[in-house]
């Protein structure tokens, strides 16, 4: 498994958004692998938003097929802390 993340990054910092996302994540590992320029609208301006990756295995020349959230099941969702999917339901 590898790890990816998308956040927003100023050109210059300002009062509402700082470099400090990304001085994290390159300090726990992460690496820089693209960044969109202007592309990101936030409290009335323009961000970039930068992806970083941080890679902790190999990939295998034959990878197994994603498993959906929503067949990863409920039981093993509530161990992981996370919310189980919401049902759909029809809309009358």
């Amino acid at each position: 498994m590898n790890l990816h993340a998308c956040m927003a990054y100023p050109e210059t910092e300002d009062p509402w958004l700082t470099r400090n996302s990304m001085e994290f994540h390159r300090h726990m590992g992460y690496v820089m692998a693209g960044e969109f320029h202007q592309c990101g609208g936030k409290f009335g301006r323009w961000y970039n938003m930068v992806w970083m990756e941080k890679l902790l295995g190999e990939h295998l020349p034959d990878p197994e097929s994603p498993i959906a959230f929503p067949a990863l099941g409920e039981e093993l969702l509530t161990r992981l802390g996370l919310k189980p999917p919401c049902q759909m339901s029809s809309v009358r």
